[in-house]
Order: structure tokens, then sequence, then C-alpha cells
């Protein structure tokens, strides 16, 4: 059998988007040139961290020194502007200072730097690189890669991530290590937090046969099949348009202005120059209502890169009932509509997020709220044949409005209600009743509108949130004449937020914990705040009784800041 070689990068762009290989390593078609502040960054501190290890322990090197390496090996290439660029100069600065004091505070021991692994399959050998190996008391050894991303893969998940199961095979095949590799390491440097897992068999099994697949699929593409298996794609047909797999990456795709999932760009409906289209601020609706609730909180959050380390219940059980809909109205799908079906998908999509929980018992009273709202929506909105699939799921926009912002997102679900008019659906498992005025008045869904009609040139009849805990579907519509007062209101804010940055990077000095220009904002989800313990209004929201530490509760139902913020 003919065997594939493959790097790991090449793998996880198929599984990315297949478009993006294809147009890439198999059409070698012209590439726009694209730097990205993620790849600079990444750059930039990952080189920073190799030179460090390099001089060894026996004497430590200073912080100053750790420094200077960042400022020699400092990436400028990405960023839009130098009010970006200070931003994350900064941010690594930080993470570096973080990471010193506590790589000193107990160093480990490093043993190798840069080793080349392959992880073999029956029809791929696929490279990879570990960043530092670390020999374990025991013998045996750990292999670390650091990741300079916002979010962490918990344990669970890292356990089936497919580069840990890589690291690991590959790590225990390499004839240096011996196969003495014991466990898997994702160092999070934004968090300063090590996720360790040691892959089992049915872990390398699956990764394995993902891997083989992928390769089945893009022998296919090469030969100009037009059949791929569902195993990694949504649709059968190896289309362009349906090889695309839109997100937040397709802004800086270097093939974005051939793609067909991008007939008309945001930059070309803003109709603005590369340079003066880069200016504006990149928003999701969470987080510019995370901005007006609390400045101060989302600087933490979102320039600081300070997020939550403890996950959360709401996250998981919102996540998880997302995926159960959208496997159930996917239109590509199995296309079934029994019960039994919808709650095959949420017993599999809860288990693939156990994170949050305390223990099994709340899981357990989690999965059995999600039963029970299952069972009334499938009774009021699936059964006696009203069940249908979806026009499209989890449809990704960006969409400029005003001058200062590009409004990012994706929406649950559009619905066919006609030839020519359609509805969009946004599922909502908060615990906490909406009133007709609210909805109607709800920004996000007015977003939605405009992105419907503006990017995907829809003609949206009625938006609905539904009201997962009440059974409950809320309708409301939107006009033409709606969108400047959201427009106005939005680019108002992201001039505000643009602002407030400029003056934070020109002004702020890094030592500083706190910021003039993003004060603390008392609002509802206060005693949910991951930074309320160094807030200066702590005294006043720990006395407010009108505040609550919000979360599902017997006999009582509350919402949760984490559950807000991803409905």
């Amino acid at each position: 059998m003919e065997i594939t070689r493959l790097s790991l990068g090449k793998i996880k762009t198929f599984i990315q988007c297949p478009l993006k290989y294809k147009l890439g390593y198999i059409d070698q078609a012209p590439a726009e040139e694209k730097a990205s502040a993620g790849l600079s960054f990444y750059k930039s501190l990952h080189t920073a961290l190799e030179y460090f290890h390099k001089e060894g322990i026996s004497p430590l090197p200073s912080l100053d020194f750790l420094m200077n390496l960042l400022k020699r090996n400092w990436d400028s290439s990405g960023y839009q502007n130098e009010t970006e660029e200070r931003q994350h100069r900064e941010l690594a600065e930080n993470i570096l200072r973080e990471f010193y004091h506590s790589f000193a505070e107990d160093i480990p021991p490093v043993k190798y730097l840069g080793v080349l692994i392959s992880f073999n399959t029956k029809k791929a050998k696929v490279s990879s690189r570990i960043d530092r190996v670390d020999q374990l008391p025991d013998g045996t050894y750990e292999v670390i890669n650091y990741k300079t991303g916002k979010s962490v893969i918990e344990a669970p998940q890292l356990a089936e991530d497919l580069q840990a199961a890589v690291l690991y095979q590959g790590g225990n095949s390499h004839k240096r290590l011996e196969g003495k590799v014991s466990k898997v390491s994702f160092y999070f440097l934004r968090h300063n937090r090590k996720v360790s897992v040691t892959p089992n068999a049915a872990n390398i099994k699956a990764a394995a046969a993902k891997i083989d697949q992928t390769v089945d699929n893009i022998k296919h593409l090469s030969k100009g099949s037009g059949v791929l298996t569902k195993l990694i794609l949504k649709s059968d047909l190896a289309t362009p348009a349906n090889l695309a797999e839109k997100g937040p990456l397709c802004s800086t795709c270097e093939f974005l202005y051939v793609c067909p999932a991008w007939p008309v760009t945001p930059r070309e409906i803003a109709d603005e120059s590369p340079e003066v289209f880069g200016k504006r601020i990149r928003l999701s609706y969470s987080k510019l209502s995370s901005y007006k609730r609390c400045p101060r909180a989302w600087k933490k959050s979102y320039l600081d890169g300070k997020f939550s380390q403890e996950p959360r219940p709401f996250f998981s059980f919102g996540t998880a009932m997302h995926e159960a809909f959208e496997n159930f109205y996917d239109p590509q799908g199995k296309k079934k509509s029994s019960l039994k079906y919808l709650l095959k998908l949420w017993e599999n999509a809860f288990n693939n997020y156990p994170e949050g929980y305390r223990d099994k018992e709340e899981a357990d009273k989690y999965y059995q709220k999600g039963v029970e709202m299952l069972e009334k929506y499938h009774r009021h909105f699936v059964a006696d044949g009203k069940y249908r699939p979806a026009y499209s799921i989890e449809e990704y926009f960006e969409v400029p409005l005003g001058k200062n912002a590009v409004m990012t997102g994706f929406i649950d679900r559009i619905d066919r209600l006609s030839d020519d008019e359609y509805e969009v659906l946004d599922y909502k498992t908060e615990p906490t009743r909406r009133k007709q005025q609210a909805v109607d008045e709800d920004d996000q869904l007015t977003i939605y509108f405009w992105a419907c009609e503006t990017m995907f040139k829809l003609k949206i009849k009625q938006l609905s949130l539904l009201m997962l805990n009440f059974d409950e579907k809320m309708v409301t519509t939107r006009l033409a004449e709606d969108i400047p007062q959201m427009v106005a209101a939005i680019d108002t804010t992201a001039a505000e937020m643009k602002e407030n940055i400029r003056k934070h990077q020109e002004e702020h000095e890094a030592s500083e914990e706190e910021c003039v220009y993003f004060p603390p904002r008392k609002n509802k989800y206060c005693k949910s705040c991951d930074f309320l313990e160094t807030c200066s209004l702590k005294p006043e929201i720990m006395g407010d009784t009108s505040l609550r530490t919000m979360e599902y509760v017997d006999g009582e139902e509350t919402v949760s800041k984490a559950a807000a913020e991803y409905e």
C-alpha cells in the first residue's frame, strides 16, 4: 500500500477547510500573501522560548535575558497598525514574565528541544514537531508544546485531540525517547497553565482513523473525484462551495478573494481600501455586550487575554445543546425526526463536553435538564410531521457596520419558509424569561437580519428565539428602516473602544494592573465575574443583595454570566 507523507499542519488545514487545502496544495493557486497577528505573535513567543531553553539552567538566565530575546525576535509583519502591535507586544511581555516566574520557582528538567517526530498509520506518515521534552523523576518523558491562542483545551478534549495523539505516538516512536513518553502537555501561555494527558489506545486508534480518512479524501480531491466521505465533510459533493468551511480564520486566508463561499467580501461591501478597512475593530455580539456591561472585564479578557481558567457548566451545557440541534437539523444529515434519535444526539453531545460540572450529581442534573427541554421541544415543534431539515446551520458571517466595526458571528439556524422567504432561529438555554419588548429590541437579532440580507441575499420574514427552558418560541421581525439606528449605536461604541485601546496602548504602563480608560461598571453579572476579587467595586457589589451568583439551583432558576455570554 502506498504511504502518503503529510505534515500535521497539512492534515489540520484540510480538516479546517478542504478548499484551502485544494487551492494551496493541489491546484497551487496564486495566493495573496497575508501575514496575521496570530502567526506573528506565535513565532515571536516560540522563538524567544526556544533560545531561552537553549541557554540551559546552570545558571538560569535572567528575566531580562528572556525579555531581550523577545525584543530581538519580535515579528512585526502581521499587525494591521501600531496600536495592534503594541497591544500584542505588551501581552507577550506579560506572558513571559508570568512564565519565567513559574519556571524559576520549580525549574523543570528540560532534556530536548525541537524534536521532529512522525506518526505512522496504515496509509500515512504524518510529521510534526515537539517544542520541548522534559525528563520526569521516574525516567519517562513529558512532551510539551506551547500554545499562544486564547482558549484552553481541557484534559478530556486534549486526550481526543489529533495533535496530542500524534505527539504521543510519534514521541514514543522516536529513537531518542526510547518509547518512554508517558504524557503529552499543552502549555497555554496566555493562562500560564499546563494541561497534561496520556492518550489511550482508543485515542490513538481514533486519530489514526481520522488521518487515514483524511488521506482518502485528499486523494479523491487530487483525482478530481466528486465523492468525499462524511467523516470529515458535511457534504458528499466536492464542489468548491461545499468544500469551503467559513469561519473566523477566513479573514486572514490567502485565498479569500477567490473563495466561492465569499462571493462578496466584507471589505468589498464596505468599499474601502485594505488600509482603511484594516482599522475597523472586529466584534462578535458577545464581545460587544461584554464591553458595554463592564469595560474593565472586557479589557481583562480581550486585551490582556485573561480568560476564565475554570470551566463552567453553562458553557458545556449550552455547547452540547447547540451541537445536538446542529446534527438534528443538518441539511446533509440523516434526516431522522424521532425523539429517540434527538435524545441520542443529546447524549453524544453531552458526553463530548464534560468540563465544568462539580461532580457526577451535578452533571446528571444538567443532563436530565437537557432531556426535559428536548422532550418538550420535540412534542411542540417536531412531532406530527412538523420536522424538516434546516436551510442552513451555523452560518458564519462578517458584515461591516458604520465606519468602525466588522460584526462577526454564527447563526444557529436558517429555515426556508417559502421560495423567497426565510426565518432565522436562535437557541437559548438560559433559565430566565424574556419579555417580547426585549426580543423586539434585541441587537443580536437585528445584526443577524442585516447579515442575512446583506451577505447572503436572503429575505428574512421573521426572527425567532427558541427559549428551550420554557418550551416557547418568541417571534419578532425587522425592517430595513430598523437598521440605521442599530448601525449608529454599534458604530459609536466601536469608535469609543478603538479610541480607548489607542489611549491605553500609548499611555498605559505594563506594570499597572488597572487602566482609567477601562473602568469597572456594576451590572447584574458582577458576582459571577472572573475578575471580581481585584475589582475596586467588590465591596459595593458584595453588599448589593439584588446581585446574585447565578446558576441553576434546586427550586429556583437564575442565569449565569457564562450562559449569557455564550448565548
